[in-house]
């Protein structure tokens, strides 16, 4: 006598291959869904195009001016200082932070001098990692840019990236 056909192992194992591939779609959905559109694509590359012209030239000024900056971390301080390229006044600096890789975690800090010209920031909790820092003027007349991986243990320098310039 013959086993009836759900007490056999080849049926099974048969419909076990579509069911693990419904089980795949789902997931897949799942994650696909968690991190909707990509932020990496651009509709107006044409105008992302001139954005990009305009940032070298801020980093063309930067480096007609000489700009340099040493950053030096402590714990979850920061600090700037200019060592070459320091403007007769001390305006206010825009210092932008970006992760390489996740955009939620990227911020952006004013900072003020005190009177010996130092530029005195914090840092989020347990910020580690490769990021870019950009600083630019109040005036957003220049602007210099440089990757660094936090945290940085030793002083930094910091001047404008030539682009083959």
């Amino acid at each position: 006598m013959e086993k009836p056909w759900y007490k056999q192992f080849w049926p099974w194992f048969l419909m076990l291959i579509p069911f693990s591939v419904v089980i795949a779609m789902i997931i897949t959905l799942t994650i696909a869904s968690g991190y909707g559109d990509n932020p990496m694509v651009v509709d107006d590359y044409y105008k992302k195009g001139r954005g990009i012209n305009a940032q070298v030239e801020k980093v063309q000024a930067a480096q007609a001016l000489n700009i340099e900056f040493t950053f030096k971390q402590s714990e979850n301080a920061f600090t700037l200082t200019y060592n070459s390229g320091a403007p007769e006044q001390f305006s206010a600096l825009k210092v932008s932070f970006y992760h390489t890789t996740l955009a939620e975690k990227d911020f952006t800090v004013t900072l003020t001098a005190d009177a010996q010209g130092v530029y005195r920031g914090s840092l989020p909790d347990n910020e580690e990692g490769k990021w870019t820092i950009t600083i630019t003027p109040f005036d957003d007349s220049w602007r210099v840019t440089q990757q660094v991986q936090l945290p940085a243990y030793r002083e930094l320098a910091i001047k404008p990236l030539t682009y083959g310039v």
